[in-house]
């Protein structure tokens, strides 16, 4: 349950052709100027949003598993029927994302891919590839 930020640093020249200058496995957050803030504020709100899951009680949760546990030392593997709805409940009736699937909010982000346009991206690259073999 954890995530890394990226940052890439990239220069648009004279044509508006982007070259990649560099990708930093930890940017730096500092902010210097008026334009820093407004983007940098607006970055972490939206990555929080993305990555962090539901607020919970950790004692509560723990409480749950740790009865989970007793049960399993007493040899009775299937007998807490209510562990799925215990969790719900101490997740405040919210289930948490599960793999691969889209966050209902993306703020200022954009889903590259997969996407229909990555999706033709890389079918415009695989044409390219056979015409040059």
């Amino acid at each position: 349950n954890s995530f890394e930020l990226f940052g890439f640093d990239v220069l648009i020249d004279a044509d508006l052709k982007p070259w990649l200058i560099e990708v930093n496995a930890s940017p730096s957050l500092g902010r210097d100027n008026d334009l820093d803030y407004r983007i940098k504020d607006a970055m972490i709100r939206d990555t929080l949003r993305i990555a962090v899951g539901p607020a919970y009680d950790r004692d509560m949760l723990a409480s749950v598993f740790r009865r989970k546990m007793q049960e399993k030392l007493k040899g009775r593997w299937h007998t807490d029927k209510a562990l799925p709805a215990n969790v719900f409940n101490v997740l405040g009736g919210k289930a948490p994302r599960e793999f691969g699937v889209m966050p209902s909010e993306l703020g200022d982000y954009q889903r590259i891919a997969p996407s229909a346009a990555w999706e033709e991206v890389l079918k415009i690259r695989n044409e390219k590839k056979s015409v040059h073999r």
